[in-house]
């Protein structure tokens, strides 16, 4: 006697978040800041630069900050190095990245 389809038997959730689309799930950080930084890259390509820097360097802030309050296993693809020397050197590279965008002049 055959035995009956075991994907039919989970639930549903677990059926649609199988595989890559359970993956990109698993990866919500990363695709935050993605999603951030595109819309920063949109400012500065539309002419907006200033706003597009300091998007994008509060996106980078952004990312800081989630690697530091999210455990490893959460926070996916965001983990680089050690938590110190990845919060460190996204919180160094946000705020250099804000403080170049109101103190460059406008032209």
């Amino acid at each position: 006697m055959p035995e009956p389809d075991v994907r039919r038997r989970r639930p549903l959730l677990v059926r649609l978040f199988s595989g890559w689309r359970g993956y990109l799930v698993r990866q919500w950080p990363l695709l935050l800041v993605l999603a951030c930084l595109i819309v920063g890259l949109a400012l500065v390509v539309t002419g907006h630069w200033r706003r597009g820097a300091m998007v994008i360097g509060g996106t980078i802030g952004l990312a800081g900050l989630l690697r530091l309050l999210l455990p490893e296993d959460v926070v996916g693809l965001l983990v680089v190095r050690s938590r110190w020397v990845d919060v460190l050197v996204t919180g160094v590279a946000g705020a250099a990245m804000i403080v170049m965008a109101v103190i460059v002049p406008a032209v």
